[in-house]
């Protein structure tokens, strides 16, 4: 029996998008044992999930596992610390990064098709830009040759449970008719990632424009940081919109996401959640690499021409961006 340690720490969209790697271990490995070390605050996105055999919590019980032996670790991680944790396990194999006899992070050879386009590249940071912006294959699909799966676009994996769905089912009914198309206007993008968003006014025209079409329902999503963006874009709508609440749980932004037709969204947990509950998806992108999400034939990626399109940057460099060229008329077509 096949005892699996895969470690995913990272951002919340990752993590669900990693369950898609789950359910294609156990389909090769249909007797392993699967464990999980990821943090708390990911929790609500396994709830439920038929292929994790247990869960570790990096903040509460990561090491419990010093004492457990495994015959696979894989680590999707490259920070120092989760690297060196991962090293001195016990363990028969390793895949992903992990320390060096220099204590300098590495990754095993196995994992270059993916690591080799990071930040961590054995070839520098400038060939790994390059690696990234030729790039033409999802997370899903490159992941899945890593890890020798039998499919190469395993689905991601989100189960509601009872109350999750009755929400889900109670705010379809307040607010759609029998023909209407409730579309989720999903444009910010938090705090780590602020190129991501198309601007308030673009937002704003977008919804004016859906709100034109019959039997098309807008509804403005947003999580706590999109508190203020999304205040604003209703301070500006003339005609009003329904918004969500941004003090949502977990939880609850996910049931809501389930009550929705259609996203419009930008390269961020909402695009994952929507993915993994088999919705119809419009996706933008500007610092980030449309080719490596994964939409599962569901939905349509919109992007800059612009070279500076996929560059990861954080901050604005110039006045212009790569996420300055998403155009309204495009997302509305």
């Amino acid at each position: 029996m096949k005892r699996i340690l895969f470690v995913k720490l990272g951002a919340l969209g990752g993590v669900l998008r990693a369950t898609s790697l789950f359910r294609g271990l156990k389909d090769k490995y249909p007797e392993s044992i699967l464990y999980v070390l990821t943090r708390k605050i990911s929790s609500d996105l396994l709830e439920n999930n038929p292929d994790i055999n247990e869960i570790f919590f990096w903040e509460e019980n990561k090491e419990n596992l010093k004492g457990m032996h495994f015959d696979w670790v894989i680590n999707t991680e490259d920070d120092y610390e989760t690297c060196d944790f991962v090293t001195h396990l016990n363990r028969v194999q390793l895949t992903g990064p992990y320390l060096n006899e220099k204590n300098e992070i590495k990754y095993t050879e196995d994992s270059a098709l993916f690591y080799d386009m990071g930040k961590i590249s054995n070839h520098g940071l400038e060939k790994a830009n390059e690696l990234k912006k030729k790039n033409q294959r999802s997370y899903q699909n490159i992941y899945s040759e890593i890890l020798g799966l039998k499919r190469n676009n395993y689905p991601i994996i989100l189960n509601l449970n009872d109350e999750q769905l009755e929400l889900a089912k109670n705010f379809k009914q307040r607010h759609a008719g029998t023909k209407t198309i409730l579309i989720g206007i999903n444009t910010g993008a938090g705090t780590n990632w602020p190129l991501k968003s198309i601007s308030i006014e673009k937002t704003k025209q977008l919804i004016e424009n859906l709100q034109s079409e019959n039997n098309l329902k807008p509804i403005l999503l947003g999580g706590h940081n999109e508190r203020e963006r999304n205040t604003e874009i209703i301070k500006k709508l003339k005609t009003g919109v329904i918004a969500t609440s941004t003090e949502n749980t977990l939880k609850e932004y996910i049931s809501l996401i389930s009550a929705l037709d259609v996203i419009v969204t930008s390269d961020t947990l909402a695009l994952h959640i929507a993915a993994g509950l088999n919705k119809r998806i419009v996706s933008f992108f500007g610092p980030t690499s449309a080719e490596e999400i994964e939409l599962y034939g569901r939905g349509d990626k919109i992007k800059p021409s612009s070279d500076c399109y996929c560059c990861y940057r954080k901050e604005r460099n110039k006045e212009k961006m790569c996420i300055d060229e998403i155009s309204v008329e495009e997302l509305v077509r």
